[in-house]
């Protein structure tokens, strides 16, 4: 990993907004929002991956602003930086589609070091 790629997660317990910030440089901000928590529930096979959408970006794209610019750059030929980002970035990049077997080992792996912890009352 890069020197410059970070991250920083802030939540409360129980969280229902995470904000998670990627890559210092680009500032890549995700936002996950938690719907709903399971009581009584194992932590047995958790985190688990529901629903994936779209492809994570070329590596040092510029953040989103620069993401918006390749992808109209890729998909026009008329496009004066067509060419270089075509060549510049992963062959035949799409968009739109989801490696979803590469995401779920990466979200299983999270499993084996990640386990929710019981939510515990505190008497006063």
């Amino acid at each position: 990993m890069p020197a410059k790629r970070g991250f920083a997660i802030s939540f409360a317990r129980p969280a229902k907004t995470i904000h998670y910030l990627n890559d210092f440089g680009d500032s890549w901000d995700h936002v996950i929002k938690l719907e709903k928590w399971f009581e009584n529930t194992t932590s047995e096979g958790l985190p688990l991956l529901l629903e994936a959408a779209g492809r994570c970006p070329p590596e040092d794209v510029g953040g989103a602003p620069g993401y918006a610019e390749y992808l109209d750059a890729i998909s026009d030929p008329a496009h004066p930086e067509h060419e270089p980002m075509r060549l510049w970035g992963p062959e035949r990049f799409d968009p739109n589609v989801v490696d979803r077997k590469a995401l779920e080992a990466a979200v299983n792996a999270l499993s084996d070091v990640w386990k929710p912890r019981r939510r515990t009352t505190r008497s006063k």
